[in-house]
C-alpha cells in the first residue's frame, strides 16, 4: 500500500511539474486577440517587462457612429459605446465598455447655479479613479491600447487623463506640422494652418475642417472635471466636446461647446481585459491533467 501510494505521489509530482513548466512557458494571447503582445518589444508599458500570464490591459477608440448629448442617463452613452465596440467581430461578445463622458443626471435641476444637477463621472464608471503612482511605469491601473492592437495610448489610469500619449514612440511620431497637406472629409486637399497634436486614435490623416486637421469631434462633457456635461438641465443645454486629433493636448477632451442636440462621437474604453494562454496551450494542460487522472485510476 505504501509503495502504491508512493508511486501515485511520484506520478502526481511529475505531472504537476510538467504542467507547471508548460504553464510557465505557455504561449500567450490577449483576450479577444486584438492586442499584439509582440508589439513595442513585447513590453507591458506599466510594468516595464514582458507581458505575463494574467496581465491586464484596456482597449479604447472613438466611435464611428454618433449620438446626441440630450440624455441624462449615463447608461445610454455606455450602452452606445458597448454596441459600437460589438460591431467589431472580435469584440461581438464584449461587455462593460464605458463612454468617457461627464453626464448631468437630473434634468430638472441647474448646471450653472444652485441647486446643481448631480453629475456622473466617467472616471468612476470606468473604474479608473485610482491614479496613484503617476503616469509613468508602475502607476495604478493597466495600459490602454488603440484598436490597431500595437499603439499604447496610456500606461495606466493617470496616463488616461494625461492627454493620451505613446510611451514607446512619443508625440512626434504622428505629428503634423503647419503647412502639411492632407485630405478633408470631402476628399479635398487642404493645408494645415497650425501644428496638430499626437493623434491617440490613429486618425491622423482623417477628416479636417477649415484646413486644420482636428479628426473627429467627440462628446466629453469635460476633461479631468466636468465642463458643460452631457444631458439637459434647467439652465443649460450645451455640452463640451473635444477632437480626436486636436492641435494641443487639452483639446483632445475639451475644445468647444455645442448644443446637445448635435450628434457626435464618444471615446469608448473597455473594462480590463486579460492576457491568457493560447488555446493550444490550454489543450496541452488539459491533456496533462487527464494523464494524471488515468495513471491514478490504473494504480
Amino acid at each position: 500500500m505504501r509503495k502504491r501510494t508512493g508511486r501515485l505521489l511520484a506520478i502526481v509530482a511529475m505531472a504537476t511539474f510538467a504542467v507547471t513548466a508548460l504553464s510557465a512557458n505557455a504561449a500567450l494571447i490577449s483576450e479577444y486577440g486584438i492586442l499584439d503582445l509582440t508589439a513595442n518589444g513585447g513590453i507591458n508599458p506599466n510594468t516595464g517587462v514582458a507581458w505575463q500570464l494574467g496581465d491586464q490591459y484596456r482597449l479604447a477608440f472613438h466611435t464611428d457612429q454618433t449620438i446626441t448629448a440630450t440624455s441624462n442617463d449615463p447608461a445610454v452613452y455606455d450602452n452606445f459605446a458597448t454596441a459600437q465596440a460589438q460591431q467589431n467581430a472580435a469584440l461581438a461578445a464584449s461587455t462593460g465598455w464605458t463612454a468617457m463622458v461627464w453626464v448631468n443626471t437630473d434634468g430638472t435641476l441647474n448646471q450653472l447655479a444652485e441647486p446643481f444637477s448631480p453629475i456622473s463621472s466617467p472616471v468612476d464608471r470606468s473604474g479608473t479613479g485610482d491614479q496613484t503612482g503617476g503616469a509613468g511605469i508602475g502607476g495604478a491601473g493597466v495600459p490602454v491600447y488603440a484598436m490597431n492592437g500595437t499603439t499604447c495610448i496610456a500606461r495606466n489610469n493617470a496616463d488616461i487623463y494625461n492627454s493620451w500619449s505613446n510611451p514607446f514612440d512619443g508625440d512626434t511620431t504622428l505629428r503634423l506640422a503647419s503647412g502639411s497637406t492632407n485630405l478633408n472629409s470631402d476628399g479635398e486637399e487642404v493645408v494645415a494652418s497650425q501644428n496638430v497634436f499626437y493623434s491617440p486614435f490613429l486618425d491622423q490623416f482623417g477628416l479636417g475642417d477649415t484646413a486644420n486637421i482636428h479628426g473627429a469631434n467627440v462628446w466629453t462633457g469635460g476633461f479631468t472635471s466636468p465642463i458643460n456635461p452631457l444631458g439637459d438641465t434647467m439652465d443649460e443645454t450645451r455640452a463640451s466636446y473635444g477632437s480626436s486629433n486636436a492641435n494641443n493636448s487639452g483639446r483632445v477632451y475639451n475644445r468647444f461647446q455645442a448644443d446637445n442636440v448635435a450628434s457626435l462621437s464618444v471615446y469608448a474604453i473597455s473594462a480590463p481585459l486579460t492576457v491568457v494562454p493560447e488555446p493550444a496551450t490550454m489543450a496541452l494542460l488539459a491533456i496533462g491533467g487527464l494523464a494524471v487522472i488515468r495513471r491514478r485510476r490504473r494504480s
